[in-house]
């Protein structure tokens, strides 16, 4: 700013003075009037920020903003035509004009501008953000003095707007109300209007907060701030077991730990005096991040990144402080400056870690979970079931096992082969490799030799075959390549690095693309990692792997099998190709003769390189021996799709007893711990990892809570500065996360921002008053729960009208109770409770609900496969669900991404998520279960009539998730109430906060 004033109009002023009557104005409050507006249009360039700062002048400092140079000053209490400011606000001059017109910020109204006039004419009192001052209980307005206080405050408010609170709910609503509220699920019972007395509704709130599932519901709350996850996230994605951790937060909800307690352990439980295992393991909060394994990254430059992930963590989580800010300039609107942002950095950067992922993320807590144990029980007892099905589904297949091999035996030739060469029907190349195809079937490359190419042979006749359960790819030495070898490189070697199956039709654009299940070659390199040598590798997409071979002195053919994961049945009017990709980081190495053969037959024929069963039965001219017989019924029942189906079912259950075996022993759970030698700390100019500044020591925030260098040495330092009462924030964020949990939407409607940028409380004194009462019930989460769900304010109606709606169209005053969509985990937990499907076993390892197939699989290349949890595993709470940050469980589509910490709620309604709802595995599987429980509804009779007359569509539409085929004379009814159970579990009444 010039040091020259620059006078108003008198007109302007004139004007403000009639309209406002400024000497009968009540007094301008500074944090509350004045600081939002200097922090929205003036800070980015009069601000915190030194490297933004215009003019030298500091707007957000009463010093300087005060400071006066011979009868003039930036603010003249007092004296608004002696204030700078306001010259700058209200002049009609765009060079002097504040904000200036290119700030591309809101030019100040007429009442703002009217509010720093009175302000600066009534002293200009200073003041802090009202965030920044410690929380003083306020008294209860109104003259009941044993008035719920949420009911107190906001009824006084909803008395100054000249509104009234809505009546209580329908008893139903509120019971169901709540029980989502504290334990996201229904309620167990139908609840009768006994519901409506204050004492029989203060037993179920106790109730409800006794039950474990209170507990699992704050772990959801919980684990999305944590941002955990099953796996370290970034490309490798590699898996992790911090699971353990998940447990002991359910745990720690479950025994109500206060909330300093459960802070203190989170920071630095490690530093305790004689720290127990699970002290340590609660330090995993802060090992959560992700992890980047990345070839070619520096080691030093992550373990910056996780230091920063967790600091910022720390500001959002505890002090609703964007930090992140300060990670390359001092904060633009907030008093935290980018030395306070490395003070706290400091707490962090001694950690005894390298940098490193996966295995090599140290330090680790080898630490056995006393929650497995329940899980394998449960996995022992289902493979039990499973195995036992099995062996009678293979019982009844093996009946028709004898007609069959007779019928086989008399239709075979002596000379049968499984395997029939494929003749071309046209050969294409991606880079312009030429080919000649041969009358066996063998194509011999020619031309040009790219150093990557893609061969594309597509064939229309099958050799009479009447389904392909596998392919066979020949690869011949010639005296045309390099040496006699495989291709015409310059060391004529092969490298294949995938094969894909496409189906296309006459006729239309659009392609299949098959699966293959397995596959197996007569010679590879034994390689590990990703490297060029097995042939299994060509089944993903990654160029980094691929089949090949020795080249030996005297090259022989080589062959490799294929299986496909069903057999294909082909259409006159379908093609067949096959893509051999030859992609290689090396190059040089495509494939230079060879030939494809395919069979219809299952099992030994495609699973390995020798004679088929059934070609060795061709040469049988006696009694089938024994051992050939069995080969022969094995290879019989996989064509029994019932026998097949329930087998899977008992192979799953023997791998997941397995996984969960394994998760029973010792795991490496990710915590801290510090190193013998701490590191020196310090700012880093712009963020840059290794641009390294100024040093630093360990400190807190002096603007949020200051303390003597001696008190901030460690992380327990740090953590007790937190939970201090002293602290004007952590109390206020800690009871607006509960307030967002009970109401849907916090007091401050933006969680994880408390600073000048942030909203302002709804009620502010409301807040204070929790903030307050948090800290003197020893930091008692459940105290402040009751108090909320107790209120009358919680168990109004959420019935609105017009005139409310649009008098209050976002429900800031409560007038009315909230009405929101559930989240995705509520309404899947919901559905499984339902239709009675729910496994309430709490905590153990993690479990995969069912989700679309081939998701893992497109994003990672093949390299990884979903395998939905089976048997009782299925049915757990959407908290326990295997968690792959960069692929989240595709039916939670709001949920939080798991990356970093998230704290705000969100909520989606679109047609998509709609649809996932009709079609999702696990609603159709609890509506298929539900709906044999329903029968009355209107909408089933129609869809009876459809199901009678389409019966076949009944049998598959009712064979879903575990549950079983029904019989097709039952199929229609079972489908009729399967549909109208869907419709219920799709109405807004099922998926709405009520």
């Amino acid at each position: 700013m010039k040091n020259a004033p620059v006078h108003p109009l008198p007109a302007l002023v004139l004007a403000l003075a009639a309209s406002t009557g400024l000497d009968a104005a009540e007094p301008v409050d500074f944090g509350r009037d004045i600081l939002p507006i200097l922090s929205d249009r003036c800070f980015h360039c009069h601000g915190p920020d030194g490297s933004h700062r215009k003019a030298d002048l500091r707007l957000d400092l009463e010093e300087e903003a005060k400071a006066s140079d011979g009868g003039f000053a930036v603010i003249f209490p007092g004296d608004p035509e002696k204030s700078e400011l306001w010259a700058r606000i209200v002049t009609d001059d765009p060079d002097d004009l504040m904000p200036p017109p290119d700030s591309h910020r809101k030019p100040l109204t007429t009442a703002e501008r009217d509010l720093f006039r009175r302000w600066i004419a009534q002293g200009a009192e200073w003041g802090r953000h009202w965030a920044f001052e410690k929380p003083e209980r306020p008294a209860l307005p109104g003259d009941d003095p044993g008035a719920n206080p949420v009911d107190a405050f906001v009824r006084s408010r909803l008395a100054e707007e000249g509104l009234a609170p809505s009546p209580p709910a329908p008893p139903h609503v509120q019971a169901r109300r709540l029980s989502f509220a504290l334990t996201g699920l229904p309620p167990a019972a139908t609840l009768d209007d006994t519901l409506s007395t204050d004492a029989n509704w203060n037993q179920l709130v106790d109730r409800l907060l006794d039950s474990p599932h209170h507990a699992e519901r704050l772990a959801m709350w919980w684990l999305d701030a944590a941002r955990y996850s099953d796996t370290d996230g970034y490309q490798g994605d590699a898996e992790r077991t911090n699971w353990p951790w998940r447990d002991w937060v359910i745990e720690s909800f479950h025994q109500n730990k206060p909330f300093d307690r459960f802070t203190i352990e989170q920071f630095a439980g490690d530093l305790l005096p004689d720290a127990t295992p699970e002290q340590v393991l609660a330090t995993c909060f802060h090992r959560n991040h992700m992890t980047n394994g990345e070839g070619g990254r520096d080691p030093e430059e992550s373990r910056i990144d996780y230091v920063i992930d967790r600091v910022n963590t720390t500001g959002t989580v505890w002090l609703g402080l964007t930090l992140g800010c300060t990670q390359c300039h001092d904060h633009k609107f907030d008093p935290v400056s980018q030395e306070d942002y490395y003070s706290l950095f400091a707490f962090f950067n001694s950690i005894d870690e390298t940098g490193a992922a996966g295995t090599k993320a140290r330090p680790y807590l080898p630490y056995e979970s006393p929650r497995a144990a329940q899980a394998v029980a449960q996995a022992e007892e289902w493979h039990t079931r499973a195995e036992a099905l099995a062996q009678e589904a293979k019982a009844r297949a093996s009946e028709a096992f004898g007609p069959w091999l007779e019928k086989a035996r008399a239709g075979l030739q002596p000379d049968y082969q499984a395997w029939q060469p494929l003749q071309p029907a046209s050969l294409r190349s991606a880079e312009g490799t030429q080919f000649r195809p041969e009358g066996d079937g063998t194509i011999q490359t020619s031309g040009p030799f790219p150093r990557q190419d893609d061969y594309r042979i597509s064939y229309d006749q099958f050799g009479g075959l009447p389904r392909i359960t596998g392919w066979k790819l020949e690869v011949f030495p010639h005296e045309t390549h390099t040496d006699g070898q495989f291709s015409r490189g310059e060391d004529g070697k092969f490298i294949l690095t995938n094969v894909k199956l496409l189906v296309s039709r006459k006729g239309e654009s659009q392609v299949r693309e098959i699966e293959m299940r397995g596959a197996v070659a007569d010679a590879q390199l034994e390689v590990k990692g990703r490297n060029y040598g097995k042939v299994a590798d060509t089944l993903d997409d990654d160029p980094r792997n691929g089949w090949t071979t020795d080249l030996g002195e005297t090259p022989q053919p080589r062959v490799a099998v294929f299986e496909l994961a069903e057999p294909l049945t082909l259409q006159p009017d379908e093609t067949l190709t096959f893509v051999l990709l030859h992609r290689s980081t090396l190059g040089d190495a495509n494939i230079g003769r060879f030939r494809i053969s395919a069979t219809d037959q299952r099992g030994e024929a495609v699973r390995g390189l020798g004679p088929a069963p059934l070609e060795e039965l061709a040469a049988v001219t006696g009694d089938v021996p024994g051992d050939l017989r069995q080969r022969l019924l094995e290879q019989f029942l996989l064509d029994d799709q019932e026998y097949q189906s329930i087998r899977d079912r008992a192979v799953e259950a023997q791998r997941q007893l397995g996984e969960f075996r394994k998760g029973a022993g010792k795991l490496n759970v990710q915590v801290l711990g510090e190193r013998e030698e701490p590191r020196e700390t310090h700012i880093l100019e712009r963020g840059v990892w290794d641009a390294k500044g100024e040093a630093v020591q360990p400190g807190v925030l002096p603007a949020v809570l200051e303390r003597p260098a001696g008190e901030t040495r460690t992380r327990l330092d740090l953590a007790e500065w937190l939970v201090s009462p002293d602290n004007p924030l952590t109390s206020r964020v800690v009871v607006n996360h509960l307030w967002q949990i009970v109401f849907g939407s916090g007091l401050v409607r933006t969680p994880e921002d408390f600073g000048l940028q942030g909203e302002a409380p709804t009620h502010p004194d409301l807040l204070d008053w929790l903030a307050v009462e948090l800290v003197e019930s020893d930091w008692d989460i459940r105290h402040i729960l009751r108090i909320l769900v107790t209120s009358e304010t919680f168990r109004q109606s959420s019935d609105t009208s017009p005139e409310l709606r649009e008098r209050d169209p976002e429900n800031r005053l409560l007038a009315r109770a909230p009405r929101f969509r559930l989240p995705a985990w509520m309404i899947r937990d919901n559905a499984l409770a339902a239709s009675g499907l729910l496994n309430p076993t709490v905590g153990g390892p993690p479990v995969r609900p069912w989700q679309p197939e081939g998701v893992w699989e497109e994003i990672f290349m093949g390299r990884f496969t979903y395998r939905p949890s089976v048997g009782p595993a299925q049915y757990r709470r959407t908290l326990y669900a295997y968690w792959r940050r960069s692929s989240a469980p595709t039916f939670l589509f709001d949920s939080a991404q798991r990356r970093v910490c998230e704290v705000r709620t969100r909520r989606t309604n679109t047609p998509l998520h709609a649809l996932t709802l009709l079609n999702d595995t696990t609603l159709l599987e609890a509506s298929r279960v539900l709906g044999e429980k329903v029968s009355a509804d209107p909408e089933r009779k129609r869809a009876l009539d459809y199901y009678r007359s389409h019966p076949d569509e009944a049998v598959l539409f009712t064979t879903v998730g575990q549950q079983d085929s029904p019989e097709p004379e039952r199929a229609p009814e079972i489908a009729s109430c399967m549909t109208a159970a869907s419709l219920l579990l799709n109405l807004d009444e099922a998926m709405t906060h009520e």
